[in-house]
């Protein structure tokens, strides 16, 4: 039975038979003294970067305190909002937790009921805990997110806040 070729082989057989039609082009070897000359020539002092630290030495102090308030209060908020996302996860975490065991409690039973009938009245238990469970997780998982919301725009809404009173003053 003759050997079967494979698209591989058939186009390495190619290769190797013809030779390459394609031109290969090769980039002239500059002059090493010329490509020196010309890579010095190329670099350039920019002056901007000096001119603007002389400028930013020329701010008076209490301009950047201001934009320094702002952050404090961005770092509060995120603080505040990573208490609260550490709270929902470790909440979602129990409840994954409670449903296991829940569910393995469940199998168990389901596992020892003897008719039909028991089947589904374990199942129906089992139904009504999860719901009950779904719907007190979902409870105190909406008190998190209402108090992480609370707590992350405190910092700024008092910041806004002041900055308001500070312009009204004026």
């Amino acid at each position: 039975m003759p050997e079967l070729k494979t698209t591989k082989r058939v186009v390495r057989e190619v290769l190797r038979s013809e030779p390459s039609r394609l031109p290969i082009a090769t980039a002239p070897t500059p002059d090493p003294e010329q490509a020196l000359e010309n890579a010095i020539s190329a670099v350039t002092i920019d002056p901007a970067p000096a001119e603007a630290a002389r400028a930013a030495k020329a701010v008076p102090d209490h301009a950047l305190a201001y934009g320094g308030q702002a952050w404090a209060a961005l770092a509060e908020a995120q603080a505040a909002a990573v208490r609260g996302l550490e709270a929902m996860v470790d909440e979602m975490n129990a409840f994954t937790r409670s449903e296991i065991a829940a569910a393995a409690d469940g199998a168990t039973a389901l596992l020892g009921a003897r008719t039909f009938a028991e089947a589904v009245e374990v199942n129906l238990g089992f139904a009504r805990r999860s719901f009950d469970a779904l719907v007190g997780s979902s409870a105190k998982l909406s008190e998190i997110g209402a108090k992480t919301a609370s707590d992350a725009s405190r910092p700024v809404l008092s910041r806004l806040g002041d900055s308001w009173k500070m312009l009204r003053i004026s």
